[in-house]
């Protein structure tokens, strides 16, 4: 059943369409000219702000054509020959428009002025309508969600209806991810919202103002204004608001304090008038339970507006201060075609980071022109002191004492031009984009050691070894990238509406690195002196090109990319003390494949390949040991190559329009050409023993073919949701062990059944996860390396009465097979809230986690040979009373 109000924007677009037609068949006649023509315009409302996703129709003598208006209001129809033509813009909370037009003998092409809808003022009494809601809908690169369909209460933000979506994943911390990708950028119809930071503002924004979500493929603003799409794309959130809801003031004010020393301090509030936005924020507290104890601090202004119609420019700075404090125990275990080593260690350390970020932003788009130009800089200052204690048992045995402080220093300054504009032929543009960046890197550190070496027969102590360093190191990169773009429109069927381009396109890239190692000890008059063996200076560039030509076909329905690229590279090198140059050409050649298929409104399949090059950190090819570590000590490999990655992702997304069921699959894979591998081999000391060194080398063999699927079945008229989701991943990583290479066969299984009821006063979830992770190195085939966990969630969420609630969050982890001796913990969190005043916007809550203090941070890591099973000091139990007030007032006219 669906609920919507009765006026003209909604159940009079069935009345409007009808009529519509019937007026241009009692007006039509027969048309005679051959021109073929092209219409263009741009939808906007009574305020100045694009509509995004409005409904365009026009009929062309017998022809009826339609289009959706992109992000930016545009819509583009081609290819049709009737001079008369008669228009319908239509979109959900606005009034219809219609117009009528005829082009000028010899004219072919047409741009429209701006179209203005008006919002509808007939909000009259609501009307019960019986039929189906449609819950997603999919629009070539785009995934469409009804926020209609899932049930929303008075408080939920945006947070909580994404967490409804099937194939939408939120964690506990707002990251929120689709098909295994972050959602990395945010919009608001259509456009740049505030700093475009998704994790902050789905907390911010009440779900109740949104009328759709949108997940899209973005391959840029510059490829949505030329067509020419090619890339990996990322996935952008884009949140279209109900009708009137575009503008509005929104922020919140926290105070918390807790046991265990715990506060929370908050503070944010939003100016949002539509294409003028204004925010600032700022928070201090000490409730993030990640790993260590944290502090954190944040401040940010951001400001964005419209200079003239279609030019906007924004500003912002943001400032951030953490500081950590954590305790660590690590097992490592490294194997070797001579044999095992193990490494139990214990950490301390104390760290402090600041960064400041600032950018500037100016954007401009036309009818045929699109102009964006952006300055952005940064400053990380970093400081560590930590002290380490490993031991180091099987093949070797040694201990190892270090104490050390760094400290970091990181400037960065980029620069961005980007270009574009559309030809007087219908389909012809060309777009050119230019980036410009330069980075510094300084670190200065303090390394105290003690080495403590053992007879590997009798286990007694033979030698104690100090050695104290001081290592500078400085790394300068310059990079400059240039891209040009082209597209020619092929000859179509006047009364088609297909669209063929083959497009050009020309990409450049140059960085330049220059690192500097310097370390130095102290001698006998207590000054320090350079130690020549143990410092360098060296300087590598990597220049990359990409030359590429595609057929591009655009139908309603089907769109795909098919074409060659070829893509050069030069790797070269040189460093202090040896005049070779080291020079490494390399030529790849790859196919473009881009394709989108909608079976229907609710069917889509897609596939996307890409092909990349890589080029080598520069501490990969800095010839000089790096003793950072003394227990496995770094030497660069001047002579690496480039590495090439293929990528593929097939994707295959339904839903059922009966019951409103969906099913969402993935299958990608890629493979690396010359993958730059280490090579850990082990060397004998003075005292006959062995230590470990790291060198590089390229490789092939390493792929990954990994998959993933979502069904979500919906039932009872949506109240209840189970969904089924998993993956399964077959890595095959490469590396090399005293020169012979090892394949780390690593296979990931996990399998997730959730439930999930929404009533108006009561909301339940749970879910049950069966994770498997296991790895099998070749060069040592009886021994796997398996791990097995069990993770059980129940939360819910009960209103009281009108003005409380009680919120509930369980979860049971079941471990095995990991080496560090781990707990199976319960972990319990309730909380109490009391809505305030009268206006309801002030809560107060007390809130209790981890009421029986089982809480432990496990992890597991896989690096060329080594399995490394970590676990950090956290404080998990404590109890916290809050007051909040969130500020919310949507939908207000604009006063300037």
């Amino acid at each position: 059943m669906i609920r919507f109000l009765n006026f003209p924007g909604n159940l009079g677009h069935l009345k409007c369409i009808i009529l519509f037609h019937a007026f241009i068949l009692l007006c039509s006649y027969t048309v005679k000219a051959q021109t073929t023509h092209r219409l263009t315009g741009t939808v906007i409302d009574s305020l100045k702000d694009v509509v995004s996703g409005a409904d365009v129709f026009i009929i062309a003598d017998k022809d009826t054509l339609s289009s959706i208006t992109n992000t930016h209001g545009r819509f583009i129809f081609s290819g049709f020959k009737a001079d008369r033509i008669s228009l319908l813009v239509m979109s959900v909370g606005f009034k219809p428009y219609t117009r009528s037009f005829q082009y000028k003998e010899g004219q072919q092409n047409m741009d429209l002025d701006m179209i203005v809808l008006d919002l509808e003022s007939n909000l009259l009494d609501e009307v019960v309508i019986n039929g189906r809601d449609k819950p997603i809908k999919f629009k070539k690169d785009t995934i469409e969600y009804n926020a209609s369909f899932y049930q929303v209460s008075e408080n939920d933000r945006v947070e909580d209806l994404l967490r409804q979506l099937p194939g939408i994943e939120v964690d506990e911390h707002g990251n929120t991810t689709t098909m295994g990708k972050p959602l990395q950028k945010l919009r608001v119809n259509g456009e740049d919202f505030f700093t475009s930071n998704v994790k902050d503002f789905i907390s911010q924004l009440p779900a109740s103002v949104i009328d759709k979500v949108e997940i899209i493929n973005d391959f840029g603003d510059e490829a949505n204004f030329t067509g020419m799409k090619t890339g990996e794309p990322q996935k952008m959130l884009n949140l279209v608001t109900k009708a009137g809801q575009n503008r509005g003031t929104f922020g919140n004010a926290l105070l918390s304090g807790g046991t265990n020393k715990r506060y929370g301090l908050q503070g944010n509030g939003n100016l949002w008038e539509g294409s003028q936005q204004i925010g600032f924020s700022s928070s201090s507290n000490n409730t993030n339970n990640e790993a260590g104890v944290n502090t954190a601090v944040a401040a940010g202004v951001n400001y964005r507006d419209k200079l003239s119609t279609g030019v906007t420019a924004s500003a912002g700075y943001n400032y951030t201060y953490n500081k950590n404090l954590s305790q660590q125990l690590n097992s490592t275990e490294t194997v070797t075609t001579e044999g095992t080593i193990k490494n139990d260690s214990k950490s301390a350390a104390k760290s402090a980071d600041n960064n400041h970020n600032i950018n500037f932003n100016i954007q401009s788009i036309a009818n045929k022109s699109y102009f964006q130009a952006s300055l952005g800089g940064s400053l990380a200052i970093k400081n560590r002191d930590g002290d380490i204690f490993s031991k180091q048992t099987g093949l070797i045995l040694q201990d190892l004492q270090s104490a050390s402080g760094s400290n970091t220093k990181t400037p960065n300054l980029n620069g961005n031009f980007v270009w574009a504009r559309s030809m007087e032929k219908p389909g012809r543009s060309m777009s050119a984009g230019v980036v410009v960046s330069s980075g510094i890197n300084q670190v200065s550190d303090d390394l105290r050691n003690k080495i403590s070496y053992y007879d590997k027969h009798t286990s007694q102590l033979v030698k104690d070894s100090l050695v104290n360093r001081f290592v500078d190191t400085e790394n300068r990169t310059n990079m400059v990238t240039a891209d040009f773009r082209y597209s020619e429109p092929l000859k179509s069927r006047s009364d088609s509406s297909v669209k063929r381009n083959i497009d050009f396109s020309y990409f450049f890239s140059l960085s330049k690195t220059r690192n500097s190692l310097y370390t130095k000890v102290d001698n006998s008059t207590g000054r320090t002196s350079v130690v020549d063996s143990l410092s360098s200076i060296y300087s590598s560039s990597f220049m990359f090109q990409r030359f590429a030509i595609s057929y591009r076909y655009q139908a309603e329905r089907l769109n795909y990319s098919l074409g060659v690229t070829a893509q050069p590279s030069l790797l070269t090198g040189q460093y202090a003390g040896n005049e070779d140059r080291i020079s490494h050409f390399e030529l790849n050649l790859s196919p473009i494949v881009n394709l989108s298929y909608n079976l229907s409104n609710w069917d889509n399949v897609a596939f996307v390949y890409t092909g990349s090059s890589t080029a080598p950190d520069f501490y990969q090819l800095q010839p000089v040991p790096n003793i950072s570590n003394l227990q496995n000590v770094i030497i660069g490999n001047p002579n690496l190559k480039s590495s090439f990655t293929h990528s593929g992702n097939l994707s295959y997304q339904h839903t059922d329009e009966q019951n409103g069921s969906t099913l969402q699959l993935a299958l990608n894979g890629s493979v690396v050409e010359d993958q730059v591998v280490s090579n850990v081999v082990l060397i004998k000391d003075t005292l006959n023993s062995l230590k470990q060194e790291t060198h590089y080398a390229n490789a092939n063999g390493a792929y990954l073919i990994g998959s993933m699927y979502s069904y979500s079945l919906p039932f009872s008229k949506n109240k209840f949701n189970a969904e089924l989701r998993g993956t399964f991943d077959y890595i095959n990583m490469i590396s090399y062990a005293n020169n012979d290479l090892n394949q780390n066969r690593n296979i990931n299984f996990s399998q997730t059944l959730k439930l999930r009821m929404n009533q108006r006063r009561l909301t339940l979830s749970t879910s049950a996860t069966y994770t498997y992770s296991s790895n099998r190195y070749s060069i040592e085939l009886l021994k796997l390396r398996n791990i097995e966990t069990w993770q059980f969630n129940w939360s819910g969420r009960a209103f009281l009465n009108k003005n409380f609630s009680l919120n509930a969050d369980v979860s049971k982890r079941i471990n095995s097979g990991y080496s560090l001796t781990v707990a199976n913990p319960l972990l319990i969190n309730l909380s109490l809230e009391k809505i305030l005043f009268k206006n309801r916007q002030g809560t107060v809550s007390l809130q209790a986690y981890d009421l029986l203090n089982q809480g432990n941070n496990l992890v597991r890591s896989i690096s060329d040979n080594s399995i490394t099973d970590s676990r950090y000091n956290q404080i998990t139990r404590y109890f916290l009373v809050s007051f909040n007030y969130r500020l919310q007032n949507f939908g207000h006219k604009k006063t300037r």
